[in-house]
C-alpha cells in the first residue's frame, strides 16, 4: 500500500524559508518535527505536555549540534516566532497541507497509467518528482537520513497544470477497494498543489 508521505507548504519568499537554507540548527529542528502534530505550522497547537515530550528527545538526540542547553533553547524560541510570523504573513499556510497515509504506492502507480495513456513523456520520472520532491530542503546542511524533500516552484506550477486535468473520481473508478480511500487522499493532495500554484508556494515532503 505504500507508506505515509507527508506534505507542507512553505512560501520561498518568507523570513523562515530563507533560514531554513543556511541554519542548520533550525533546519534540523524542522526536518525533526515535521511528522508531529497537523503540520509544522501547528505544531505548538498540540497538547504542551506532548510538545515538551518531542522537544526533549529532539534535544538529547541532537547535542551535537548544540553548545548548551540554552542555545537549544534560543533555536527552539526561534522557530516558534518564525512559525507565527510566517502564518501572519501568510495567511492559511497552515492548512495547506496533505497526507497520503499508505495510499502512495497506489496513487503513484494509476496517476504514472493514466499519464502514459495520455502521452505524456516520462510520466513515471514525473509522477515520482511530484510525489516525493524534485529538490531537497537544505541540501549543504542537512544529510539524506534527515532531510526533507522539496517541490520547487516551478514543479508545482507543473503539478498543478497536469492535475488540473485529472478528474479524481474516474482515476480510482476502476476499483472499488480503492475508491474511497485513495480518493480522498488524492483530492486533498491534488488540491494542496493547485493551492500552492496559486500562492506561488513550494511543498515540503517528508516520508514517515
Amino acid at each position: 500500500m505504500g507508506v505515509s508521505v507527508l506534505y507542507r507548504a512553505i512560501p520561498p519568499s518568507s523570513t523562515l524559508y530563507a533560514r531554513l537554507q543556511c541554519e542548520k540548527a533550525l533546519s534540523i529542528l524542522v526536518a525533526y518535527l515535521f511528522p508531529h502534530g497537523c503540520g509544522i505550522f501547528r505544531f505548538f497547537e498540540i497538547d504542551p505536555e506532548e510538545i515538551n515530550e518531542i522537544l526533549e528527545d529532539f534535544i538529547e538526540t541532537h547535542q551535537e549540534i548544540f553548545g548548551s542547553e540554552l542555545e537549544a533553547d534560543w533555536v527552539i524560541a526561534e522557530l516558534r516566532s518564525e512559525l507565527r510570523l510566517t502564518r501572519q504573513a501568510y495567511p492559511g499556510i497552515e492548512d495547506r497541507t496533505a497526507s497520503l497515509e499508505k495510499s502512495s504506492f497506489e496513487i503513484e502507480k494509476r496517476l504514472s497509467q493514466e499519464l502514459s495513456r495520455r502521452k505524456v513523456a516520462n510520466a513515471d520520472e514525473i509522477v515520482e518528482k511530484l510525489m516525493f520532491g524534485d529538490q531537497t530542503l537544505a541540501p549543504t546542511l542537512l544529510s539524506t537520513e534527515e532531510s526533507l524533500g522539496l517541490i520547487s516552484r516551478e514543479l508545482v506550477s507543473e503539478g498543478a497544470s497536469i492535475l488540473r486535468q485529472i478528474d479524481p473520481e474516474t482515476l480510482f473508478a476502476r476499483d472499488e477497494s480503492w475508491e474511497g480511500w485513495c480518493l480522498d487522499h488524492f483530492e486533498h493532495w491534488r488540491d494542496l498543489y493547485l493551492s500552492a500554484a496559486e500562492k506561488n508556494e513550494e511543498i515540503l515532503v517528508g516520508v514517515a
